[in-house]
């Protein structure tokens, strides 16, 4: 019997082969089954596209907590977190386009699914972090979901147009970030 993680799995194959704008004729194919069991197993596309969010974000929070680690500096586990997002969204590239890329009606219901799977661990860090930092905590969850939005564009912009290293660009968006965690002031570029 074909139950819904095998449609889901051959969804993630035919993505990654065929990129974001793949069938569910490929999905169905990639999966050994018909079109209707695609359907009757996961739903129609923003069913599947809900679904895949899902697996993304969980990979994106177990990335972070993966990188974070050990790691005791504030700082130094900001820039590991959102190097980790964009490293595995780079991955995950096509199913990330995919899911970032549904029907415009669907769009913003999926997209605060997604970013709230992320947002709430994210917050609790945060307001960690400010603590240690002595500054006030309850900005976390709006900072959180505020990190996550960042994110997600900085990473579609970075997937699909920039040439610099996910280091590069997590310095630059920690350089941006942490005076609002830490409460120092933004370093700015000299005149």
């Amino acid at each position: 019997m074909v139950n819904r993680e095998h449609v889901l799995d051959a969804a993630e194959r035919a993505i990654r082969r065929e990129g974001a704008g793949v069938s569910i004729d490929a999905i169905a194919h990639e999966a050994g089954v018909t079109k209707p069991i695609v359907y009757a197993r996961v739903g129609k596309r923003t069913d599947l596209s809900d679904a895949l969010a899902q697996r993304l974000a969980d990979r994106l929070i177990e990335a972070a907590r993966t990188a974070i680690g050990k790691r005791r500096n504030p700082r130094t586990q900001l820039v590991a977190l959102i190097q980790s997002n964009l490293e595995t969204l780079a991955e995950h590239r096509e199913l990330f386009l995919f899911v970032a890329g549904g029907a415009s009606e669907d769009m913003p219901q999926r997209t605060l699914s997604l970013a709230e799977r992320s947002a709430i661990p994210l917050a609790k860090q945060l307001a960690s972090w400010r603590t240690t930092a002595g500054l006030d905590p309850s900005v976390a969850v709006a900072w959180s979901y505020s990190i996550v939005g960042l994110l997600n564009l900085v990473s579609m912009w970075w997937i699909t147009e920039s040439d610099q290293s996910a280091e590069q660009l997590a310095e630059q968006v920690t350089e941006l970030l942490w005076s609002g965690l830490s409460g120092a002031p933004p370093k700015l570029p000299p005149r």
